[in-house]
């Protein structure tokens, strides 16, 4: 089964980070083998699994910390009744690759992540920059002390060539066609493939791309109509229905919301 493509991106604009508890209360799959482009903490709570990661399999321990490098294709599978696993995703300030810390190696990792996740739980004043502080602490650690992990390429290699290709071409029209013909595949292939690692279909990933530029681009005071056509839309008003469609508001109303927590300031 080909991994598919877990999008945290928008989940990760509010926050440095985004933590929570995987839980599973029976032996099974606890995450199917999937990839992202942020990084990703895992640690080890209670009862044991295995872990997937490109390519490679291996037993995960009570106290076992893994950093999971942006891309890489990793699954988890609980190997026994009520595991719970930590999981922290976070945006990296530098190239990363995939560390395996061992419980053995470090006994204030447990603190560390309870620490985290009450901070995200309980979401107190400050929280965002105490939990990022601990998430420093935690790379920090994982640099010094971690066991490199084989980093066999990952089978999202194509379809991160293709996000790039996709990113590069944004202010194109983003046709099937001409992404299938760059990719070396006949248009009918390339949809099904580009749908099962990308998590949706080629339509809809292009929209929300766009829509997530044209967010910034807004943002940034550029006019409508000077947005649409950086976009490649035929005309502002197609931009506009489709801005509505996957924000659930227009663009001026968009601009104007943001303009008004700028006077507020």
């Amino acid at each position: 089964m080909l991994p598919y493509r877990e999008h945290t991106e928008e989940q990760l604009e509010e926050a440095p980070l985004l933590a929570f508890i995987n839980h599973r209360s029976s032996p099974g799959e606890m995450a199917a083998q999937h990839w992202h482009p942020s990084a990703e903490l895992l640690f080890v709570f209670g009862g044991e699994a295995r872990q997937h990661l490109n390519g490679e399999s291996f037993s995960l321990h009570p106290g076992d910390t893994l950093l999971i490098a942006p891309g890489a294709v990793h699954a988890t599978t609980a190997l026994e009744e009520e595991c719970y696993i930590g999981v922290v995703a976070f945006f990296p300030p530098k190239n990363l690759s995939s560390l395996y810390l061992p419980a053995e190696e470090s006994s204030s990792m447990p603190g560390l992540f309870s620490r985290l996740q009450e901070e995200f739980t309980f979401r107190k004043s400050g929280y965002a920059l105490i939990a990022q502080g601990l998430l420093w602490q935690v790379l920090g650690m994982m640099e010094r002390q971690g066991q490199p992990l084989g980093q066999k390429p990952a089978s999202s290699e194509p379809a991160q060539r293709m996000e790039e290709y996709l990113r590069l071409n944004i202010s194109n029209r983003l046709s099937l066609q001409s992404a299938a013909e760059y990719a070396g595949y006949s248009p009918a292939y390339f949809s099904r493939y580009f749908s099962k690692v990308m998590g949706m279909s080629f339509k809809a990933y292009t929209d929300k791309l766009k829509i997530q530029a044209a967010r910034a681009m807004l943002a940034d005071g550029m006019r409508i109509s000077e947005t649409s056509y950086a976009l490649g839309y035929d005309t502002p008003s197609s931009f506009c229905r489709a801005f509505k469609r996957l924000t659930g508001q227009t663009p001026s109303d968009y601009q104007a919301e943001g303009q008004k927590m700028y006077d507020s300031r």
